[in-house]
């Protein structure tokens, strides 16, 4: 069994577990390497003397990805952009909302304009970092954390907590066309920034 098999089992067993009800339970020769390999990968968490937590698919993600990292990355490059689609809501939201991601796939999606396509290309590969160009063909599988870039000939951007962003209106109508994803997300954009959207998520109606 390998270790994220172990932890997909873990995570349904206990949230927190001792090392001794993890050997009474799972058979190994060596527990305590298992555990601490397994803490090294970021699939556990170490909270006491022999205590154990399981993470979260989100806090595995966090840890293992190094996202905020990823987004300050953006930054070094010296080369305009604007995060946009989900980060745009992502950022617009304070964090608040979060969608299109789950474990092993987190992409990051900037526009960056045309004749500066050639400048991103180089810097993600002098920083070994995955990238995709839309509408292009893609040239390996896509997964883990990795970036989109969506050339545009010009583009808005306004600053959020340090980050070049699409403004907020751009942001209000890509949520209103992917409404059946978003609409928590326009409730938060409405009550954040006085929008007068009349936006209202209401669990009720799932419940039904």
């Amino acid at each position: 069994m390998s270790y994220h098999e172990l932890w997909t089992v873990l995570w349904n067993w206990k949230k927190e577990f001792t090392v001794r009800e993890f050997c009474s339970i799972f058979a190994s020769p060596d527990p305590n390497k298992v555990l601490h390999d397994m803490t090294r990968k970021g699939f556990l968490e170490r909270v006491g003397w022999g205590k154990y937590k399981v993470n979260s698919p989100e806090e595995y993600l966090t840890k293992r990805m190094n996202i905020t990292g990823s987004y300050s990355l953006l930054n070094e490059a010296g080369v305009p952009y604007a995060l946009t689609g989900p980060d745009a809501v992502f950022f617009w939201t304070r964090g608040g909302y979060q969608v299109d991601r789950f474990l092993g796939f987190y992409p990051i999606h900037l526009k960056v304009k045309e004749k500066d396509l050639g400048k991103w290309k180089s810097f993600f590969n002098s920083r070994r970092q995955r990238f995709h160009v839309k509408d292009q063909p893609i040239r390996q599988t896509l997964f883990g954390l990795f970036y989109t870039l969506y050339p545009k000939t010009d583009f808005r951007t306004e600053d959020v907590r340090g980050f070049c962003v699409i403004p907020l209106k751009e942001t209000v109508k890509f949520c209103q066309k992917n409404i059946y994803s978003y609409e928590p997300a326009l409730e938060m954009l409405d009550e954040t920034y006085n929008l007068g959207l009349k936006a209202r998520y209401m669990e009720a109606k799932t419940n039904l």
